[in-house]
């Protein structure tokens, strides 16, 4: 089975109480490994703090904050769902097995690490407890809902460049297939309302008929 590079940090608690620093100072240029003792974080595990932001995307390799790092940390509830969205691309592999890996058993979780890396039991157990401290966060709860369909557009139906209307399947909760189809018609401009009345009225008796089965 092919070997995950996971991250940990010695002292999980005080890394979240290094990230909740962060969120009180401005951002800094660059993080290195000297950045923490700089804020009152002066112990040697201290060191490995930058490396936990930058698995999390937080960071760049370089040690540089990323948008998720400026626009996340101090960003609300919607700064919230980007850090959510970075820590599950940075552990998708446990996400893919656990979906709710931020609130899963840490016994499962562990078990997944050791099987998934060459760590121990201990060495796993931090990368757990390191992995949900950067799930405190994160808001986990809206990271799917980024306002489009399966098939990658915006949930819009209409077809600025014409042709075909587009064509929607979705499954309701039953497992049934739904499939909704947009029908553009157009009518030429008048003043005339018997063209309209005339018109909706063909419209209704056809759609009635497809309803019905009987066209």
């Amino acid at each position: 089975m092919a070997s995950i590079q996971f991250t940990f940090s010695y002292s999980p608690g005080k890394l979240e109480e290094f990230i909740k620093k962060l969120q009180t100072v401005g951002a800094p240029e660059k993080i290195s490994s000297e950045y923490p003792k700089s804020i009152g974080f002066g112990s040697s595990h201290a060191r490995s703090f930058p490396a936990a932001l930058k698995y999390a995307g937080l960071l760049d390799s370089s040690g540089q904050p990323t948008e998720v790092y400026k626009k996340g940390l101090r960003g609300g509830s919607q700064g919230r769902v980007l850090v959510g969205k970075a820590i599950m691309q940075a552990y998708r592999p446990m996400f893919d097995t656990y979906p709710d890996a931020n609130n899963h058993s840490d016994s499962d979780l562990v078990t997944f690490v050791k099987s998934h890396s060459d760590f121990d039991e201990d060495k796993s157990r931090l990368v757990v407890r390191t992995f949900k401290v950067l799930c405190k966060f994160g808001d986990f709860t809206a990271t799917g809902d980024d306002g489009q369909d399966d098939d990658g557009d915006d949930g819009d139906d209409s077809n600025p460049k014409g042709g075909a209307p587009r064509r929607r399947h979705r499954e309701n909760s039953g497992g049934a297939v739904v499939i909704n189809v947009n029908i553009a018609l157009s009518v030429d401009a008048t003043s005339d309302a018997a063209v309209y009345d005339a018109f909706f009225a063909a419209m209704a008796k056809h759609l009635k008929g497809l309803m019905d089965g009987s066209s």
